[in-house]
């Protein structure tokens, strides 16, 4: 199984997370398989993983090779429904919660983390399922119903309730704290130029999560939430006209 093919990384990808949720480490898959734990890490990053071992692997997780498939997000709903985003909008919990499961958290880590109560994070479960957000197995798994870079409509739902109640917390963070990282510039773009510029940060917003499951995948101790912002809109000339100009100060 060549770990370069798109599609048996995803795979892979998702086997990961499933094996994470259920708390098992590189050591006990070994101990179970009966192979080194070396053996185990180089199969799971796709070298030298035959189909047999990749079933032995699922059956690990509590999933058939069948499920690992239909897990894949990328065969999920691209964009919400406008009934869904209503929903989401009005409820910012379970907004989080949903985002937190589609970028790979369990349930279990959002009632620590969020610190709610666990039959407040059940209910909210399924009421995603009845969303049609999630879907939950018979033995308890649950997997999103959308790709992770699913959409929204631009002035719909969503968006309105991300302009009047989380925009804040971004533009209210200190971006001279000394764990804070950003890039501002101005450049001159046409229309197709910022269309190039959005699949740029497409491209990048897939990146950050292959970084995310990476770190999930070494079972790090020291990584936690983290907000990223990314922006690209044609300035407003005539605000920027308004700004005072900067007083000389004596030397």
């Amino acid at each position: 199984m060549s770990p370069e093919n798109p599609s048996v990384s995803a795979l892979l990808a998702e086997l990961r997370i499933e094996l994470r949720r259920r708390k098992l480490t590189g050591k006990a898959i070994a101990q179970a398989m009966g192979v080194a734990e070396p053996t185990v890490r180089r199969w799971l990053r796709g070298d030298g993983l035959l189909l047999g071992r990749l079933e032995e692997l699922c059956a690990l997780a509590g999933m058939s090779l069948r499920d690992l498939v239909n897990a894949l997000p990328e065969s999920g709903a691209t964009r919400f429904t406008l009934a869904q985003e209503r929903v989401l909008a009005a409820d910012r919990p379970l907004a989080f919660l949903f985002f937190a499961i589609l970028n790979g958290a369990h349930p279990d880590e959002f009632e620590r983390e969020f610190r709610m109560p666990a039959a407040r994070v059940e209910a909210y479960v399924q009421r995603l399922v009845k969303l049609g957000l999630l879907d939950q197995a018979p033995s308890g798994r649950i997997r999103p119903l959308t790709t992770r870079s699913v959409s929204w409509r631009s002035g719909g739902p969503l968006a309105a309730a991300f302009d009047k109640q989380i925009k804040h917390f971004f533009l209210s963070m200190d971006f001279g704290a000394p764990d804070a990282v950003y890039v501002s510039d101005m450049v001159r773009l046409s229309e197709a130029g910022r269309s190039r510029v959005h699949a740029m940060y497409a491209a990048l917003r897939l990146e950050i999560h292959k970084a995310a499951e990476a770190d999930r995948a070494a079972q790090l101790a020291d990584y936690g939430w983290t907000a990223v912002l990314m922006l690209v809109q044609p300035l407003d000339m005539d605000a920027v006209r308004r700004i005072d100009p900067v007083r000389t100060v004596p030397i």
